[in-house]
């Protein structure tokens, strides 16, 4: 009998709270495995956790800060020493700065 073929994953950042943990349970409760990513390790466990008895969503939980060097490096790293490719991305991470858009540094 072979193994059952995984359910696509969609890698979340940002998803520790607010848009993130929102698109997180969308997709999990759509038949999504998932792939998480925030500062907050915490939060990011107790959110699969949820989702795991919920859904039956496979949920990897990856905490980083996307900021610092080499970390969106060891993100896809993560990712693949589960076995486990990309199927869909949601790149809710960030900051926000102040001003106008069009008077703001590209960098």
């Amino acid at each position: 009998m072979s193994a059952p073929t995984p359910r696509p994953m969609m890698l979340i950042t940002g998803a520790s709270a607010g848009l993130g943990e929102g698109f997180a349970r969308l997709y999990a409760a759509h038949g999504w495995d998932l792939a998480l990513t925030a500062r907050r390790a915490e939060r990011l466990e107790a959110i699969a956790a949820e989702l795991r008895a919920r859904h039956g969503a496979q949920v990897l939980t990856i905490p980083l800060d996307l900021a610092e060097p080499g970390a969106p490096d060891r993100l896809v790293d993560a990712v693949e020493a589960e076995g486990r490719h990309v199927d869909g991305l949601i790149n809710n991470a960030g900051y926000s700065l102040t001003g106008g858009f069009l008077s703001l540094s590209p960098a």
